[in-house]
């Protein structure tokens, strides 16, 4: 499991900068379809006010006629 250490908007803030980054860099345009720091027990989106617990992050983006999708387990929150 990756530990981001942050607020769940920070996470989510940084997981599109990475891609936005990546975007920039390839000849092939990333598009992002969506991005979503969701519960694993019930995929409802996490709030921005809860301050640490388990999410997933769940991703999808198309590179040319190709959909991407991946789902990335993580604990956010500070270190302790």
């Amino acid at each position: 499991l990756a530990r981001p250490n942050g607020a769940p908007a920070a996470v989510r803030a940084t997981a599109r900068a990475i891609l936005d980054e990546a975007a920039a860099r390839d000849r092939h345009p990333l598009v992002l379809d969506y991005l979503a720091l969701v519960d694993p027990a019930d995929f409802t989106e996490i709030p921005d006010d809860r301050e640490s617990g388990e999410a997933v992050l769940a991703v999808a983006a198309r590179v040319g006629e190709t959909r991407l999708i991946d789902n990335i387990p993580l604990t956010f929150g500070a270190l302790t």
